[in-house]
């Protein structure tokens, strides 16, 4: 007898979204990337762990594959017949580039009943983590959706009580879908505040730390979707977003650089960005824009012809990240600048630029400043 027809939520709870790596959670949002993704630029024989493999692949599937609705995918990891985890090398990105996820030519909802779906869910002020972890949520248009990714962390939160950290990582660009990023912030924050008011002094506070590739300035609407009430950001109020994601308890960021070079920049991570965030696209843009692919050697921005906002002149990338590392280290965030250790890379130059990046901190936030090595080197793998 045929199944009968699943619904794309039922369809795709069978996935895992979330994958564990020692005491920290990990959540790839999105696929999509507005640069070189972070684990591509580790170099072609960069292997990860089997079941990251599995998780990373089930959100590229369901965010671009149609398929996934009628049931044609399943959880790869769910057929194995041992549980042995071994080193697999990292899929091929063939994923063209992006500036946003959203249409922002679409009908915008009402903020009304934003706000009523909003008073609704905080009426219900239960002690349980199931309500707890409902109260932020609200979809935008992108899978795996909001609700289920905040199933699947708090799901993690209430059983593995070892976990000490959450970190929004993967081969997409978190702060591509700054909704979906703040929901799990906010939820991981409801977890630590609910754990302090039942007096649980037996658990730590569980962290949350961000790693991007530090371009989120040149996105358009900084990353908000059409539902989200902070949608209307002009660009020299872009900081606006760091303060969103301090009031949601993210404290610690972790921002690839790559290297000192502006241009060099360019040639490595060939960012698919626009001048400035805040922007809207038009309609001609394809897919948000940036129809550069990450496999190919054209370093410039492949933007729709017809879009009134010109691809950025080289170099500004580098700049924007620079700018928001140090907005983001004046707020008093904790920030690791990482890099790739690249034969061709200028490692001085790099721990130059990250120490005077790193200088503005507030005086009580001096920490990374004092030390020898102010930028965290991954191995680059031949």
């Amino acid at each position: 007898m045929a199944a009968a027809a699943a619904s794309p939520h039922s369809a795709a709870s069978i996935l895992r979204f979330t994958y564990q790596l020692g005491r920290s959670i990990y959540i790839p949002l999105t696929s999509r990337c507005n640069s070189v993704p972070l684990p591509v630029t580790r170099g072609p024989g960069f292997a990860l762990n089997s079941d990251v493999v599995d998780v990373l692949r089930n959100v590229r599937m369901i965010e671009n594959s149609p398929g996934w609705m009628n049931g044609a995918f399943s959880d790869e990891s769910s057929g194995r017949t041992d549980s042995s985890v071994h080193k697999v090398a990292f899929p091929e990105y063939d994923l063209p580039l992006v500036t946003s996820l959203y249409n922002y030519q679409d009908e915008i909802k009402s903020a009304a009943s934003t706000s009523a779906a909003t008073s609704n869910n905080n009426s219900n002020d239960g002690n349980n983590i199931q309500s707890m972890k409902r109260i932020h949520i609200q979809e935008d248009s992108i899978q795996p959706s909001i609700e289920m990714l905040v199933d699947q962390v708090a799901a993690h939160l209430e059983h593995d009580l070892d976990i000490h950290e959450v970190c929004i990582a993967g081969e997409g660009e978190p702060t591509l879908r700054m909704d979906a990023l703040l929901a799990i912030a906010r939820t991981v924050q409801s977890f630590n505040q609910q754990q302090q008011q039942n007096d649980q002094q037996s658990r730590k506070q569980i962290k949350f730390r961000l790693i991007t590739n530090g371009l989120c300035y040149s996105i358009p609407h900084l990353g908000y979707s059409n539902n989200n009430s902070n949608k209307i950001l002009l660009p020299k109020l872009r900081y606006t977003m760091l303060r969103d994601l301090i009031d949601a308890g993210v404290s610690r960021l972790s921002v690839a650089l790559n290297t000192a070079n502006r241009h060099e920049y360019d040639v490595l991570m060939q960012p698919a960005c626009y001048t400035g965030g805040g922007r809207i696209l038009t309609d001609d843009d394809t897919g948000g824009g940036g129809g550069t692919n990450a496999n190919t050697s054209d370093t410039t921005t492949n933007a729709s012809s017809s879009s009134p906002y010109p691809p950025m002149m080289p170099g500004t990338a580098h700049d924007l990240i620079c700018e928001f590392i140090m907005d983001a280290t004046k707020l008093g965030m904790d920030v690791e600048i990482t890099g790739v250790d690249r034969p061709e890379i200028d490692k001085v130059e790099m721990e130059r630029l990250a120490r005077l990046l790193l200088s503005v901190a507030p005086k009580n936030k001096k920490g990374r400043v004092g030390r020898r090595s102010v930028v965290r080197w991954r191995p680059y793998f031949e």
